[in-house]
């Protein structure tokens, strides 16, 4: 990687850093004496709930049936749980023991109720009862309940978009969207009840969420979530965990990073050479976590037992670069594939074993950024295909966001605030692919190509009308490894785009094809390609020829590209 690229990544790594830092400076003087204090705390643990279950939650609604846990030294002991509709026109009893297994500590035992089906909307009071002791969470309504999860781009609050004090202030209209954020703590081992939440179960308002920059609530959660309850008009709960400047590693179990080869804790070590800043994991505040699976261990594992709907993900900043980067095309779709196993497993087989998963392609950076890094995690996060739902990724969707730059943005370059489009893209897809509603919901797909007397011809195909915006964004290769040039568009129809194909030096034929392949590909809504109904821009592709009996190049777009 060329030096002045190198310190652009650095400058990015230094970013986020700085995001992370800002967002933990509240939580220090508790973090100090985190690991002592939740110790103490497990040893007088009597008989409670898991932290995720409170007042004012979503559980999940039919078809699926909820699950709620939590924990008792009483082993064998029965535990009642009563749930009585709000008004009540409905009571159910249920029953079961404590378990022995794996509570937050040592002699601790779990108990579960999986409930029966509800259906959207119904409100409930439940009381948990086990040898005199009494549990309640009240005002806890059914919907579909997703997780939002990932580094600062998903950290990224309400309070610090475009369009935030409106957002804001017209927050309480939605008093059947709820909201959690689980707080920054990382965790050597499995955690099997949450440590600490930085915002309880809430209904919207003012505060709970636009807090202040960096603390709850977080913005693409925020609006995806929104545009979701309005397009199904029922209650959504979501849960809001992430953490600012964290590599896909500290989010997967050893079993996933070990599939990919992960299996040491600091895989990065040296690898960009003595200029590179090494974290002190002395004192954490100096640098987000890092180690493999601590935050996997922390603000996921905990929460295993919940039953869900899906999850959206944004991240993949602090893995375009060294050792990181080539692997995200395994470590990424092996992250959704495990995480769907064990959601499955833990929540008793109710969290579907192929939840929908949603992602936010990286946006842009910076405007004369590198080729490499962001274009190959962009790649990647499809598993080397350019889109979603494909054959290694089903059920998965994204929000293609490479239109989307923010120059200008108060918060750096690297933290964008046109999250509203993030969120309504993301309902665009999940419609489809999460709900399985009909029509167009991404960006145009190229299908074939050809080469004819007015240039290299890319077949959109029949599913979308395409509008061009600007001409470039198009590069071929053309030799075998060779310099990617930079072609035009000097026709299109509403179905395909026509490049000029006599950019190569004599002797040489078209080898390679790609398109939006920069850091920063386009002006804000000026990519080449988008789609007329609904404005969806066209997602990065890279593809190499194969050549027909005549020796003339053709692009296929139908299996992964490795790059």
């Amino acid at each position: 990687m060329p030096g002045v690229n190198m310190y652009r990544y650095l400058g990015v790594l230094c970013v986020l850093a700085v995001a992370s830092r800002a967002a933990n400076i509240r939580h220090m003087s508790v973090q100090d004496k985190t690991d002592d204090q939740h110790v103490e705390n497990l040893k007088a643990t009597t008989f409670a709930f898991n932290k995720v279950f409170q007042d004012h939650m979503v559980l999940q609604k039919a078809p699926q049936r909820a699950n709620i846990f939590g924990f008792s030294p009483n082993v064998g002991q029965k535990v009642t749980l009563e749930l009585v509709t709000v008004p009540a026109t409905r009571t159910s009893s249920y029953e079961t023991t404590v378990q022995p297994g794996q509570g937050p500590a040592a002699g601790i035992g779990v108990w579960n109720f999986v409930l029966d089906p509800f259906a959207a909307g119904v409100t409930v009071n439940i009381k948990v009862d086990s040898a005199g002791s009494t549990l309640t969470i009240n005002d806890v309504i059914f919907g579909d309940v997703w997780i939002c999860s990932g580094q600062s781009n998903m950290q990224m609050t309400v309070s610090m978009i475009l369009g935030a004090a409106d957002e804001i202030a017209n927050a309480y209209k939605y008093p059947n969207i709820r909201l959690m954020t689980i707080d920054l703590i990382d965790a050597p081992t499995p955690q099997y009840d949450l440590i600490k939440l930085e915002e309880n179960w809430s209904k919207p308002a003012n505060d709970t969420v636009g807090h202040w920059d960096w603390s709850y609530f977080s913005a693409v959660c925020w609006l995806f979530g929104k545009e979701v309850h309005l397009a199904r008009n029922y209650p959504i709960g979501l849960i809001s965990t992430n953490w600012g400047g964290t590599p896909i590693k500290a989010w997967s179990s050893p079993e996933a990073l070990a599939t990919c080869g992960v299996t040491d804790y600091f895989p990065n070590a040296g690898v960009l050479g003595s200029y590179l800043p090494k974290p002190d994991f002395g004192n954490r505040f100096n640098a987000v976590p890092e180690n493999n699976s601590v935050v996997w261990n922390s603000m996921i594992y905990p929460i295993l037992g919940m039953t869900l709907y899906g999850a959206i993900w944004y991240q993949g900043e602090s893995d375009a670069w060294g050792v990181r980067m080539p692997i995200y095309n395994c470590t990424f779709p092996t992250m959704i594939k495990d995480w769907r196993k064990n959601f499955n497993k833990f929540s008793n087989g109710q969290t579907s074993a192929s939840f929908p998963f949603g992602f936010v392609q990286l946006a842009p950076y910076l405007r004369n950024g590198p080729k490499e890094g962001f274009s190959d995690i962009r790649w990647h996060q499809t598993a080397d295909r350019g889109y979603v739902p494909n054959p290694d990724m089903p059920s998965v969707f994204m929000a293609v966001t490479i239109d989307l730059p923010d120059f200008n943005s108060t918060y750096d370059p690297i933290h964008p605030r046109h999250k509203k489009e993030i969120g309504t893209r993301l309902r665009i897809a999940a419609m489809s692919v999460a709900y399985q509603q009909s029509g167009i919901f991404q960006g145009p797909l190229p299908t074939g190509s050809s080469l004819t007397s007015a240039g290299l011809l890319v077949d959109y195909g029949s599913v979308w009308t395409i509008e061009v915006r600007v001409n470039d964004g198009f590069e071929v290769q053309c030799t075998t490894a060779g310099n990617w040039v930079a072609t035009t568009i000097v026709a299109h129809t509403p179905t395909t785009v026509t490049l000029k194909s006599d950019v190569c030096s004599a002797g040489t034929k078209i080898n390679g094809l790609r398109y939006a392949w920069s850091q920063s590909p386009c002006e804000l809504y000026q990519c080449p390609v988008y789609e007329t109904s609904l404005g969806l821009p066209a997602p990065p592709f890279v593809s190499y020829a194969d050549f027909d009996s005549l020796g003339n190049p053709y692009f296929t777009f139908d299996k992964p590209t490795h790059v």
